[in-house]
């Protein structure tokens, strides 16, 4: 299904380009090459400092200065296995309050049948991972069909969708975390509230490779169909998804029985043929007035980006256009930095791009737009804090400086459990704080200050 298409060819390639331009409606964008020599580049994430850091197919994780072009390899997971189809390192995200809490989630293939999903512990000493927690060992997987994308509910609690490891019997078994939309905490356990007490969240999935939670409110999922159907979903929690019985819309007499007795929830928007829909991503912000409250997604078979726009509720889709039909070929990932920003990277290292593949890919493409003043991707705090002892064998001390509204002051540990609060107010006189330790057991915390409005500011906390 396809409305209001536009298609912007170029019949040149980003490999003999180093940047260029297209409009879409009043807005002309630039797209420039900001990294390439790189293997399929998976996943993206951005840390407080405005770096990039990604995921490699071949098992590497490495950060990108956007502005000087700079590659640090953080770790090259040694258990990855690849097959000579899709598997391997795929989904790989940052805990929202990194470096504070200083975890880095992946899922990734172990052998033929066999996926994991680890958390590693990130070092700002050694700037590499000193540790790991294999939260689900044991994931079906495959050669293909193993999904796969992280994104985090809140700081205690994230969703992991996971492909049907090409057997059809998984997906409608809600005990297998194969086929699925999987919610659980940052420790590995399924998270409270899960309709089927247990990791599904949701089921009946083929292979999802695109999830995200957008600002307003929806958690969307894209989803490879075969011949026919991509889908491109809203998740809710107990909900089927169908397959293998029906794909896409239940339009045939035999889905509309399954579909009724089910539970099934219909998708916003098919692909048939198929186009093969990855990484998607909410763009809500001003730096693009035409691709306002619509999702991005990146697609593999048809080359290209598409831009899918929402009702205003974010419940519907209303029409579909398409855009950077260019060289890049298969585009695997798409992101959203803060600033408005967008990141794509390609994913021709693979044996169905073996037609587009450049002598310098994969690479990493950054789209702007150069009319619009972009504010740096670096969370600049608006309070100052002083912290002292820190580390601390007692109680702590807190100087706050230019707070100028109310605000709250929470210590949690590090799976998300407050040991400690209390309100100040902007018109007291004090300006030193203390947090009286009591009984709080030695180990790592995050001190949290959240004002009415504007930033929230956040510290780590040691207690010996």
């Amino acid at each position: 299904m396809r409305v209001a298409i536009l298609i912007l060819i170029f019949a040149y390639s980003l490999s003999s380009f180093a940047q260029v331009s297209f409009s879409i409606g009043n807005t002309t964008l630039e797209a420039k090459v900001i990294a390439d020599n790189l293997f399929i580049p998976w996943d993206f994430d951005m840390d407080a400092d405005g770096r990039l850091w990604f995921s490699e197919r071949d098992g590497k994780i490495s950060r990108l200065n956007i502005e000087t072009g700079e590659i640090e390899l953080i770790f090259q997971i040694p258990t990855v296995y690849q097959s000579t189809d899709n598997s391997g390192l795929h989904a790989m995200a940052l805990h929202p309050q990194f470096p504070i809490v200083p975890y880095v989630f992946c899922h990734y293939t172990t052998d033929l049948y066999n996926a994991r999903l680890t958390r590693f512990t990130y070092s700002t000493i050694s700037k590499t991972f000193v540790d790991s927690l294999h939260l689900l060992p044991n994931i079906p997987g495959n050669e293909s069909h193993v999904g796969s994308r992280i994104v985090f509910e809140d700081n205690k609690t994230f969703y992991l969708s996971t492909g049907d490891a090409y057997d059809s019997n998984l997906p409608q078994d809600q005990s297998s975390l194969a086929g699925k939309i999987l919610r659980l905490t940052i420790d590995g356990e399924p998270a409270e509230g899960n309709p089927f007490g247990n990791y599904t969240y949701s089921f009946g999935h083929r292979n999802p490779q695109g999830l995200h939670l957008a600002s307003n409110g929806w958690l969307y999922s894209a989803e490879h169909g075969t011949s026919q159907d991509d889908e491109l979903n809203i998740i809710e929690a107990g909900r089927n998804y169908g397959w293998p019985e029906m794909e896409g819309f239940c339009d045939l007499p035999s889905e509309q029985n399954f579909c009724d007795q089910n539970n099934v929830r219909e998708p916003l928007w098919v692909w048939t043929p198929t186009d093969a829909p990855c990484a998607i991503q909410y763009f809500n912000h001003p730096s693009i007035p035409e691709w306002q409250n619509s999702i991005l997604i990146g697609f593999l078979k048809d080359k290209r980006l598409g831009v899918v726009h929402l009702n205003n509720d974010g419940t519907a889709a209303t029409h579909e256009d398409e855009f950077l039909k260019l060289d890049f070929g298969r585009i695997r990932e798409v992101f959203v930095s803060p600033n408005g920003k967008i990141y794509l990277s390609t994913s021709n290292n693979e044996p169905n791009g073996a037609l587009v593949v450049q002598p310098d890919d994969d690479k990493i493409i950054e789209i702007s737009n150069p009319s619009f003043s972009y504010v740096p991707n670096i969370k600049e705090l608006d309070i100052n804090v002083g912290i002292f002892p820190n580390p601390s064998f007692g109680d702590l001390r807190i100087k706050l400086e230019n707070l100028t509204q109310d605000l709250n002051l929470t210590l949690s540990d590090l799976k998300g459990n407050i040991v400690a609060s209390q309100s100040v107010k902007s018109t007291t006189a004090k300006s030193f704080f203390s947090i009286q330790r009591g009984f709080i057991p030695k180990g790592v915390y995050v001190l949290k200050l959240e004002p009415d409005s504007g930033k929230t500011v956040t510290r780590k906390v040691i207690f010996l």
